[in-house]
């Protein structure tokens, strides 16, 4: 990475997921300069966050340092900071740990974050899934969890390790099933003396059915796929309220649960507010054909912050990494064209298909055109397109490694919970 070139226009990319990261590479070739700011120094795998989570893969499998990413980039200089607001009129971000910076191209790419929909309790006792942090809090929990119930095991029947999982889409789905074999192939084995008999993982979806975005026979496989997992699945009832041991439903039912995870929904970054246009639902960033928003020619918004509507189907993009590196790169593209004096593009998605893994060997892809595949073969299918998304070569071999050793020996390497606390902050 190199310093910055007089007079060169300046190219600001706010975020290092999957859409900042690809459009970063499409300027590699820019006459610009372009900074990166993220604030988190690494760039993070989302679609594995459940397999960090569930000890499958170790951190550095899913998080990668984003300078890494850019040492053969010299255009590109990377910042670790968080960004607070945005002026689009005078092109100026404000940050709170370093200075504005001022830019002639913006690329807004900072993502989501969990929506509670004002669930009752939800923000101080859930768990979500979005972030590395996010991620290894949830390892953390799970495994002090089994240690505390080691040490006093009338915590079990209070619902120590009972889990409740919100959400039939895919990250609750495969946060479930991945949660159902942890318990039933390695906890199991690590607390025998425990009665497990009666813990209990519960899928809760507020609608009629699992998997919606999917068809009704890849709806009813991920199903059976769950309850050969240990899963129970809870449809059409919703969350009303979360304490540390409770959830209680709106039906009025009450789940004795020391643990719930979120995969519920998502809305956009909140510093989508300080743009001063209109946000859509989630309030995500409504953007034109070629990306930019709405009366700024220089500023671009991709990924899950971003409301894309596909120019061939007419309809809204889902929040998937899919859509954010492919527009992320677009955009960038996009930018490199107005740098070139040359007009932009408008951007047309391809969508490879929809897939799901509910466990190993079990998996679900509806391809483009509505073909469909599950099982082993989808379980492959899943496992090679996961990997060619990875950042490196080094994460593809590291998760390679775990996913071949768990496949033949069912173990999850990862079951190691390190407390960092200094001897004086442990209370005793």
């Amino acid at each position: 990475m190199g310093e910055a070139i007089k007079d060169r226009p300046r190219v600001l990319i706010l975020g290092g997921g999957f859409a900042g990261i690809g459009a970063a590479r499409e300027l590699k070739h820019a006459d610009a300069d372009v900074t990166l700011v993220d604030k988190h120094n690494y760039h993070t795998f989302q679609p594995l966050l459940y397999q960090l989570a569930t000890d499958l893969l170790e951190t550095d499998a899913v998080g990668h340092p984003i300078r890494d990413l850019f040492h053969e980039q010299p255009n590109v200089t990377v910042h670790n900071a968080n960004a607070t607001s945005i002026d689009l009129d005078e092109r100026r971000v404000q940050f709170d740990e370093i200075d504005p910076i001022e830019y002639d191209y913006l690329l807004l790419g900072l993502g989501a974050e969990a929506n509670f929909f004002g669930t009752e309790g939800a923000v101080e006792h859930a768990f979500p899934m979005y972030t590395l942090a996010d991620a290894l809090r949830l390892k953390e929990h799970i495994l002090g969890q089994w240690e505390a119930a080691d040490r006093d095991p009338s915590l079990v029947a209070d619902g120590a390790l009972n889990v409740v999982v919100v959400g039939g889409g895919p990250t609750g789905v495969e946060s479930a099933g991945a949660l159902g074999e942890l318990y039933r192939s390695e906890l199991v084995k690590d607390f025998p003396h425990l009665d497990q008999d009666g813990v209990t993982i519960t899928l809760v979806e507020a609608g009629p059915e699992l998997f919606t975005m999917f068809k009704p026979k890849l709806r009813e496989y991920a199903g059976e796929a769950l309850a050969k997992r240990g899963v129970d699945v809870l449809v059409g009832d919703a969350v009303e309220s979360i304490t540390p041991t409770r959830i209680k439903l709106k039906s009025g039912k009450v789940l004795e649960a020391h643990t719930l995870i979120w995969g519920a929904g998502l809305q956009a970054h909140p510093i989508a507010h300080s743009l001063g246009v209109e946000l859509q639902r989630g309030n995500r960033v409504p953007v034109g054909p070629d990306l930019t928003i709405a009366g700024h020619e220089d500023a671009f918004a991709v990924g899950d912050i971003a409301w894309i509507t596909d120019t061939k189907t007419d309809r809204v993009l889902p929040q998937l990494g899919s859509v954010a590196l492919q527009t992320g790169e677009h955009a960038g593209a996009n930018i490199a064209r107005r740098i070139a004096g040359e007009e932009t593009k408008p951007f047309a998605y391809h969508d490879k298909g929809t897939m799901a893994t509910i466990g190993r060997g079990a998996a679900v892809i509806q391809f483009h055109g509505g073909r469909t595949m599950k099982g082993s073969a989808a379980f492959l299918a899943w496992g090679a397109v996961h990997l060619a998304l990875l950042s490196t070569g080094e994460d593809r071999a590291k998760a390679m490694l775990n996913w071949t050793w768990a496949g033949f020996s069912h173990e999850r390497p990862g079951r190691i919970s390190v407390d960092t606390r200094k001897p004086e902050e442990v209370i005793r």
